[in-house]
Formats: C-alpha cells, sequence, structure tokens
C-alpha cells in the first residue's frame, strides 16, 4: 500500500509540473501579445498549484500592474515580498502601486528598501522622489531625483522632478520664513529678490527699502542687489551710490562690484568697466558667469552687447591672473584643527575668491560651527555651486539660532537648482511636447511669463493641436499684456471646445481688461452655474460687468458670494463702490474698512509668488 502511495503522489506531482510548465508557456505567450489580463489569469492558476514560489507571485504582480489592476497587484506583490524579502521587485512595485492609489506615505518605505536592493536602477529613486515631492519632504524628494539623474542624465522626467522638488522646497522655505519670521530682514529680502526676478521693480524697491531702513542686521550685498533693482530703473545715479556704500560697509561683495561695472558701461567709461572686470574674472570666474545675466535690464541693448563682448573677450582668451607676493592666498593643505584654515578660508572670501573659499570648507560641511558653514554657503552660492550652498543651508536651518538664515539661503539655492534643472528637463525632453507644456506651468506658476511663453511654443511647433499647450500660451500672453494674440489663441480653442471652464473664464478676464462687458458677460453666463473651483472668481468678474452697466443690485449680489475669497481688498473695495452707488453710506464704510485691513495683511505678507 505504502508503495502504490508513493507512486500516486509521484504521479501528481507529475502531472502537477507539467501543467505548470504548460501554464507559464501560456502565460508568456499571452505576455508576447501584450493581453496582460489573460497572462494575469495564467500566474494566478500557477501560484495555485506552487503558491511559496515568489517569482510565481511577482510576474502575477506585474501582469496585474500592466492590466491596470493596482488593487490585484499590491496583494501579490505583498505575497511575494513576505516569501523573498530580498527580491526587488516586488519592493519597487509596492511602492509604485501605492502611488498609484495615492498613498505616497506607504509607499516611501517600499522604494527606500527597492534602492538599497539595486542601487543602480533609476526606477527606484524616480519614484521615491515623486513619494517624497508629495509627502511635503522636498529637500529629501531633491536628493532622491539628483541619485535618479546621476544614473540617468538622458532621463527628461527625473531632472523634471528634480527641478520640481527643489521648486517646492524654495516655496516652503519661503512660506515658513513669511508665517514664522515674518518681520525678519530675511524675510523681506528674499522677497525683493523674488519681486526683482518677476521684474516687478518698484515692489521690490520697496522691500529693498524696508530692509535697508530697519535697525537690525542684515546679509551682505543688500545694498548691491538694490543697486541692481535701481540700475534696472534707469536710476545710475542712485544705483552708483547704492554700490559705494555696499563696498563701504562689505569691500568683499563682488555684486558691489559688477553693479560698477555696468555703471561705469553706462558712463561710456569703457576702459574702468573692462579693467573691474578682469578684476572679477581673476578672482572668480564662476561669479561672474553666473550673475552677469543680472544687468541684463540695467543697460541699452548696445551696452549689453558691449558687456557681452568684453566677458567673451576674456572667455576666449583664457586670462592668467596675476599673482602678487601678499595678496593671493596660498592653498596648502591644512588639517581640520588648524585656525589657519578659517583665516585662509575668510581671506578668500574677502578678496571675492568665492570658488577657492568654498573648497576649502566643503570637505568638512557635516562638521562645521555656524560661522564658517554660513561663510560656505555664501561662498559656495556666490561661485555657483547651489548644491554645496544648498546641502550648508540645510544644516543651517536645522539649528534654532540660525534657521532664519538657512531658510533663506536654501531658498535661493534651490531656486537656481531649479532652474538649472528644468533648463535639462527642456533639453534632454525636447521631443516631448508634454514636457515642455510642464516646464511651461512651472514657470508660469512663478510669474515667468517669457519662459513660459518659450516653453508653451516649443510644444506647439512639436504638435500644433496641443490644447493644453495653446491654453497655456494664452494665459502667458494674457499675463503679459499681450491681449490681442492671447483672446485670438482663447477664441480657436473655444470654437473647438465651446464649453470648456478655463477657456470661457481667459476669454473673458481679457474683455473685461479692455471693457467689452457685454461680450464677457456672455462668456461668464455660460459657466456661472458650473461648480468649477473659479467660481469666485466668475462672481467676481459678473461684479465689476454689472457694476459698469449700471446694474447695482446683481453686482451687489455677485461680489457678496465672491467676498469670502478676498485676499487684497479688492472685491470689498468694489463691494464699498457699489454700496456708496446705491447710497448706503454705512456699509459702504464697513467695506471699505475690510478692504483697508486685507490689503495691509496682503502687504505684510510681501506676498511671494507660488514656485
Amino acid at each position: 500500500m505504502a508503495a502504490i502511495s508513493s507512486m500516486a503522489i509521484w504521479a501528481t506531482q507529475i502531472n502537477q509540473t507539467q501543467n505548470l510548465e504548460s501554464i507559464l508557456t501560456a502565460a508568456k505567450d499571452a505576455q508576447a501579445r501584450s493581453d496582460f489580463s489573460a497572462a494575469a489569469g495564467y500566474y494566478r492558476q500557477a501560484v495555485k498549484i506552487s503558491p511559496n514560489i515568489a517569482e510565481l507571485w511577482a510576474n502575477l504582480g506585474l501582469m496585474d500592474d500592466l492590466a491596470g489592476n493596482s488593487a490585484e497587484a499590491v496583494t501579490s506583490f505583498t505575497q511575494a515580498a513576505h516569501l523573498n524579502g530580498s527580491m526587488y521587485v516586488p519592493q519597487l512595485f509596492l511602492g509604485i502601486e501605492y502611488l498609484k492609489l495615492n498613498r505616497a506615505e506607504t509607499a516611501i518605505p517600499f522604494l527606500q528598501k527597492a534602492e538599497q536592493l539595486n542601487p543602480q536602477d533609476p526606477q527606484a529613486p524616480l519614484a521615491l522622489g515623486r513619494a517624497l515631492a508629495i509627502a511635503g519632504k522636498g529637500d529629501h524628494a531633491g536628493d532622491a531625483y539628483s541619485r535618479a539623474v546621476n544614473l540617468a542624465p538622458d532621463d527628461g522626467n527625473a531632472w523634471l522632478g528634480l527641478g520640481m522638488a527643489d521648486l517646492q522646497q524654495s516655496s516652503a522655505d519661503d512660506r515658513l520664513m513669511a508665517e514664522t519670521y515674518k518681520e525678519s530682514v530675511y524675510t523681506k529680502l528674499r522677497a525683493g529678490e523674488t519681486f526683482a526676478e518677476q521684474g516687478k521693480l518698484t515692489q521690490a524697491a520697496g522691500a529693498y527699502t524696508s530692509v535697508l531702513t530697519a535697525k537690525s542686521l542684515f546679509p551682505p550685498c543688500v545694498h548691491a542687489g538694490y543697486g541692481i533693482v535701481l540700475l534696472r530703473q534707469q536710476e545710475v545715479d542712485k544705483a552708483h551710490a547704492e554700490f559705494d556704500k555696499e563696498l563701504t560697509l562689505n569691500p568683499s561683495c563682488s555684486l558691489a562690484r559688477l553693479g560698477l561695472v555696468a555703471v561705469r558701461v553706462a558712463q561710456g567709461n569703457t576702459d574702468g568697466a573692462l579693467k573691474d572686470l578682469v578684476a572679477l574674472w581673476h578672482a572668480d570666474r564662476g561669479f561672474l558667469q553666473e550673475n552677469l545675466p543680472l544687468l541684463r535690464d540695467g543697460l541699452t541693448e548696445n551696452q549689453r552687447d558691449q558687456l557681452l563682448r568684453m566677458a567673451e573677450d576674456l572667455q576666449a582668451h583664457e586670462v592668467v591672473p596675476p599673482t602678487e607676493s601678499g595678496n593671493t592666498p596660498h592653498t596648502e593643505s591644512k588639517s581640520e584643527t588648524t585656525p589657519q584654515l578659517s583665516k585662509e578660508t575668510e581671506a578668500f572670501y574677502l578678496s571675492g575668491q568665492y570658488q577657492k573659499c568654498s573648497e576649502g570648507l566643503r570637505p568638512r560641511l557635516s562638521v562645521l560651527p555656524a560661522p564658517s558653514l554660513l561663510l560656505l554657503t555664501q561662498c559656495a552660492f556666490y561661485t555657483g555651486d547651489y548644491k554645496t550652498a544648498s546641502s550648508a543651508a540645510r544644516r543651517l536651518k536645522s539649528t534654532p539660532a540660525t534657521r532664519v538664515n538657512g531658510l533663506y539661503w536654501e531658498s535661493k539655492a534651490n531656486q537656481r537648482l531649479a532652474v538649472a534643472a528644468l533648463t535639462r528637463a527642456g533639453e534632454t525632453g525636447s521631443n516631448s511636447p508634454q514636457l515642455h507644456v510642464l516646464l511651461g506651468d512651472v514657470y508660469r506658476q512663478k510669474q515667468l511669463w517669457d519662459d513660459a511663453e518659450n516653453e508653451y511654443r516649443k510644444a506647439l511647433a512639436l504638435e500644433a493641436q496641443n490644447q493644453s499647450a495653446s491654453l497655456g500660451l494664452a494665459m502667458a500672453l494674457f499675463s503679459e499684456g499681450k491681449n490681442d494674440e492671447a483672446l485670438a489663441i482663447d477664441k480657436a480653442l473655444l470654437a473647438e471646445t465651446p464649453d470648456y471652464p478655463e477657456e470661457n473664464l481667459l476669454a473673458a478676464e481679457i474683455l473685461v481688461r479692455n471693457g467689452h462687458f457685454t461680450y464677457a458677460e456672455t462668456y461668464l453666463k455660460k459657466i456661472h452655474d458650473t461648480g468649477q473651483k473659479s467660481m469666485p472668481r466668475v462672481h467676481t468678474l459678473l461684479g465689476e460687468i454689472y457694476a459698469g452697466t449700471d446694474r447695482l443690485p446683481q453686482a451687489l449680489s455677485e461680489l457678496k458670494l465672491a467676498q469670502s475669497a478676498d485676499d487684497d481688498g479688492s472685491i470689498h473695495y468694489q463691494l464699498g463702490r457699489v454700496y456708496q452707488k446705491l447710497g448706503d453710506k454705512e456699509k459702504a464704510a464697513e467695506a471699505f474698512r475690510v478692504s483697508q485691513q486685507l490689503r495691509e495683511q496682503s502687504d505684510d505678507r510681501l506676498d511671494l509668488p507660488p514656485q
């Protein structure tokens, strides 16, 4: 009987093996045909026959993933990971599946383990970067994306993710400064710099003035930054005075010396400008290359060309810096405990040799005390080593005493890193219209209208009927004040999709700006009761139209519906005007009071734009 029983077991095992082999063959055939649902069905039969083979569960998960069955895929990958915790695929795809299910926090540990198991595959850090970004951990998201681009330098999505993560962290730093350190000169200075980047020079000048008149210490080169704003406003003499003040207070500020180069070019002193430019080139060519674009709006086109030719001549001829005894610090190696190292790097900083200063401190970034860490941050930033500047600033913000310093420098450095990454994304993904649309959206959110316009036009050159690119371009053009072209593009879109809320709202915005109330009203009424998130803006525009066409009760009704979204006092101001026309002085006064209060709160925030 025992022999018969053994034979039966053996026969059963043979049959199961043969069945499993035929099932796996069928699964592979279905997979080759891209019939992933059928392949998943075969693998489901296979795991019933051999439920303890992790690879079968992993293959089942992959087929469910490809078939779009995320919940089933999670179950299969979980079982595979349970059977063999050192398998890469289950860990990676559990993270990816949880991301698809909008469970970023759950995805993170799986993706971290996947990267540990296979540090050479860019998929893991790429997905991890996305998960960390969704979870609001911009610093760590940037680190993950950095590893991804190192492994896959031609992956446009990796560069785009890196740029987005850097922008996310820069924005988070700005927001934290505005909320926690509202009265800090660092917060006001960051606002001034951001306004200057956007071309809002009046607001920028106001922010710089509030820093310079504050009764507290402020970072180096503030007078120089203000001088560059004045230069862009064609206030050459006032700019000159600010550069001189900077060098009196802070002789190490190369930004002030660069500003004086522009002043001399504007004054026709070409020889003096060239002499100063050569000195800056000798001190730190990285500084000059990174900061020369700051002067682009402060000079006429001919002056810009002249300055650019000077800079190009320096680069073409590779001028060797003169060596004068006692002038240029030497760079022989010192031990960590040698006090002379600190003095030497400080001497590099004071002479504008930021790269040498950064190189002297960077190897000890993780152990530097706060004063040296701040010095490293500044030197690295000014020479264009934004990665080191960001890393050093991250350490600064981890300590309460230097937190606002760290937030300020990290925000600046990460913004520069983001621009570089997004530029690289555009280069690596030059044949992807969608990538250019995404880049355009990012630039538009940052109010960099020219950059946004360029990206949308690149997308349309690749795909002329791309609706997202056309709408984005129309929005960017409207923001630049190019109303006619924006409206023409928007009307072409509406001819194809007449009921799209965003396109109708944009048409109304343009027409209201130009005073064409009747036409604008037609577009707004099409979306008035659609429940879109833009409804407060729809109510505001209708209120403006009704007020401008003497339909005051209707104007009052619409503006009341919009008033909860008033973040700068403009809606309550319109309410006040309507109440005045209706003869209700008491309600008008109250509306104006609220408007003033909201406007002051808005001014206090120094509204940094989204990044």
